[in-house]
């Protein structure tokens, strides 16, 4: 067999597995994981939650959004948060416009079928712009002095 062929049938058969993997990828949508984290949002949340899977890894996204708040700890966002204290947490702070915060909750799970995944919950929550609460307020200024390099290629 020439050197070719082998990678022909090394490509082919690692080709075969992926697809086999990528074809088993639905299945985490009906993990009981999956619903359970799905249900743990409040009713009138998860009917506009959104439910993704990954096309790179094994990952499940939930997201929901959630806009007019009064501020961070307005008790309809706090109440979500609260249900996934216990997950793996990262927040991100946005200032340019609406004050913004996306909340995310990573969990490590195991399917029988389709093996280690994860389920990814995001939170994204927009205080009202004109609550008394909560507003973006300048704290200090950063100057910065940029400095790059120009480079060629000089070959003799």
């Amino acid at each position: 067999m020439s050197i070719f062929s082998k990678q022909v049938a090394t490509a082919k058969a690692s080709a075969i597995e992926a697809a086999k993997n990528i074809a088993l990828k639905p299945l985490l949508l009906r993990n009981p994981e999956v619903k359970a984290a799905f249900n743990t949002l409040p009713a009138k949340v998860r009917k506009d939650a959104m439910l993704a899977l990954s096309t790179y890894g094994n990952v499940v996204f939930i997201s929901v959004t959630m806009y007019d708040l009064d501020s961070f700890k307005d008790k309809k966002l706090t109440s979500i948060l609260e249900r996934f204290l216990d997950w793996k947490t990262t927040t991100n702070e946005y200032t340019s416009g609406l004050p913004n915060k996306d909340f995310r909750f990573d969990k490590k799970c195991h399917d029988a079928k389709v093996g280690d995944f994860e389920i990814s919950v995001s939170v994204y929550a927009y205080v009202k712009s004109d609550s008394p609460l909560c507003r973006i307020v300048v704290t200090g200024v950063t100057e910065e002095i940029v400095r790059k390099e120009t480079k060629q290629i000089v070959c003799a």
